[in-house]
């Protein structure tokens, strides 16, 4: 048996605690209430269903939050589910301050509770019941109405956003189903074939990892990488490239802190350590190890259009020339 990568009582490694808890990926919604007039919605990803007869659903508010009040004395209140497009809608739920609804697309639902118009689902609720949980309030709601569109949803894991995608595994592929896909046009949409891509290609390289002792995450390794690129800059700096929040960014640079992979210095600065660029050097080593073994057989020709199409890709989002990625 594998030993933990950390492990600990929750009321004392409680950094560890929440990083474990991030293994159980969750959807993404925003929770919405009108009281008295004026609109209140956060992002939460405490959202689960209850009950179909009657059809209850729960989510849970930090008592320190600053919409508390309003959804503890609200009637009703709107469960929108996020799209996999509607990441900075997530943020900027997540985040503090006024105005949250400017120039957003909302409709009213019932009790007049926001929703919006891209989402992927909305619940309506009335409020049922609230119950203590801890430094939560978990609340019950009744879903009166409920609306789904053809939108994929977005995902939460690891501290990060994440995509649904078919798994590696999941290869029943036969006749039909190859002339299902050519028919609806889905092999045709690009993105699609390079999100299917990327989870085989990430799920071969996470079981390696682990199964050779490297004992880094998929989003660990990304940090490791990222802070060698560019050892001056800070986690702010780094967060683009992460394509996390910041919480969640903090919590993984002190995963890596805590293992001596990382140092940051009196600027805030992140730095690999002497042992961290040799986990890293494993790490590419390991990847380039299995690169070998998923492309056995494509022609280098090919890959090297690949490689330069996705240079040119990354390059275009950073503003750098696709010379500077190669």
């Amino acid at each position: 048996m594998r030993s933990p990568i950390e492990s600990g009582s929750p009321r004392v490694e409680t950094d560890g605690f929440r990083r474990s808890l991030a293994e159980f990926a969750t959807g993404v919604t925003v929770i919405t209430t009108s009281v008295d007039g004026e609109r209140f919605g956060l992002t939460s990803n405490s959202f689960a269903s209850v009950s179909l007869d009657p059809p209850l659903v729960l989510w849970s508010i930090r008592r320190e939050s600053k919409s508390f009040a309003a959804f503890t004395a609200c009637s009703h209140f709107a469960v929108n589910i996020l799209a996999e497009d509607q990441i900075e809608l997530s943020r900027r739920f997540a985040r503090s301050g006024p105005d949250k609804f400017r120039e957003l697309d909302c409709l009213a639902g019932e009790g007049d509770a926001p929703l919006f118009a891209t989402a992927a689902a909305s619940f309506e609720c009335v409020c049922r019941q609230t119950y203590d949980g801890g430094d939560h309030l978990i609340l019950i709601g009744e879903v009166l109405r409920y609306s789904r569109y053809e939108r994929r949803p977005l995902l939460f894991v690891k501290g990060g956003y994440a995509v649904s995608a078919e798994h590696p595994d999941m290869r029943t592929f036969v006749a039909g189903r190859n002339a299902e896909c050519s028919d609806n046009g889905e092999e045709r949409v690009l993105s699609n074939l390079m999100i299917r891509a990327y989870s085989a290609i990430a799920s071969r390289l996470e079981r390696g990892r682990q199964m050779e002792g490297l004992g880094l995450t998929l989003m660990q390794a990304r940090l490791l990488r990222a802070a060698a690129t560019s050892p001056d800059r800070t986690l702010d700096d780094l967060m683009p490239e992460l394509f996390l929040d910041f919480n969640a960014s903090r919590n993984l640079l002190e995963s890596l802190m805590s293992l001596g992979l990382v140092a940051v210095d009196d600027r805030g600065q992140v730095r690999l350590t002497a042992e961290g660029e040799g986990r890293l050097q494993a790490i590419v080593a390991h990847a380039r190890a299995n690169e070998d073994i998923l492309f056995k057989g494509i022609p280098d020709t090919d890959l090297a259009t690949v490689r330069r199409v996705l240079n040119m890709m990354v390059a275009k989002q950073l503003g750098a020339p696709a010379s500077a990625l190669q």
